[in-house]
């Protein structure tokens, strides 16, 4: 009965996932004058394919992280349980609850299997927002091209950094303004907010079994706790919608230490220390608002 249940609930969540998923492609074309002229004036709706590439490659992104957690595990012999995808009403796709279903032999095999996940997705997801904001400069026609308002620019703190650098232009634009932009850029947001959300140090996430086989179990509960507390002063504080989902699928259900280490006492080295860190920080900027922008997601 409980296993049907299970089975019940991943089902309903990989297909609300695809929901989601697809309302996010949907969405970043709203503001695009023939597809909104198309789809809501004339009530055609050719040009829906249009949001396919987007669709694919948010999905593509998340499964990326996945068979990066997968090529982690396999390597140290570690069995993993079938991931859950997470819908998000704001970017498409949480990612996934990827369960541990044996213990990891060392602190070292603990991290690479969690690390690895955020790590090749949050590259990928840089790669495809450079590339799509040189992709957007360079073109000579934006008639496909989603349209997003220029305060998205600003909602990270992050990507506001990258586009100063790759299109300072666009970041003169007022935040109302409808910008078009080119398909990877809308892709490599989702899932850059996807990675970072995924690395904070909270119980059974990536970042929560990253910062326990950092720093220990006692450092791992506080910095869980601590991020807890600020979750939920986000949330109450309504700043960003993303935290706010996030927070609350947490809370619900990966706030719990995971299971422990066979070899939990050998540390991990400063290597990987300084990885984790490094890319925590960078999960905390692609987070924080840019300077003068509506506030983050």
């Amino acid at each position: 009965h409980d296993r049907n249940s299970l089975l019940s609930l991943k089902a309903f969540s990989t297909i609300l996932t695809l929901f989601t998923t697809f309302a996010y492609a949907l969405s970043s074309y709203a503001l695009n004058p023939t597809f909104f002229n198309s789809v809501v004036r004339e009530n055609d709706i050719t040009p829906v394919p249009m949001c396919l590439p987007v669709f694919f490659g948010v999905l593509s992104l998340s499964a990326i992280h996945e068979i990066g957690h997968l090529v982690a595990a396999k390597k140290y012999d570690v069995k993993l349980g079938s991931p859950v995808p997470l819908p998000s009403l704001q970017v498409g796709t949480f990612g996934s609850i990827t369960p541990l279903r044996s213990f990891p032999p060392s602190r070292t095999a603990l991290f690479d299997i969690a690390i690895s996940g955020p790590l090749v997705s949050m590259l990928a997801s840089l790669v495809m927002i450079v590339s799509g904001l040189n992709l957007t400069i360079g073109s000579e026609s934006f008639a496909n091209f989603p349209v997003l308002p220029a305060a998205i620019m600003r909602s990270s703190f992050l990507v506001g950094s990258i586009a100063s650098v790759v299109a300072p232009k666009v970041m003169l634009a007022p935040l109302s303004q409808p910008l078009p932009i080119h398909p990877f850029f809308v892709i490599g947001l989702a899932g850059l907010i996807m990675s970072a959300i995924n690395l904070l140090p909270i119980g059974r996430l990536d970042g929560g079994r990253t910062c326990m086989a950092s720093w220990g179990r006692r450092a791992a509960n506080t910095l869980s706790l601590l991020t807890l507390l600020g979750l939920t002063f986000h949330s109450f504080s309504g700043a960003s919608l993303v935290i706010l989902f996030w927070g609350a699928i947490v809370v619900l259900s990966q706030r719990q230490p995971d299971i422990p280490a066979v070899d939990e006492f050998t540390n991990i080295g400063s290597v990987r220390e300084n990885c984790y860190a490094a890319l925590l920080t960078i999960a905390l900027f692609a987070l924080a608002p840019f300077p003068g922008g509506g506030g983050p997601m």
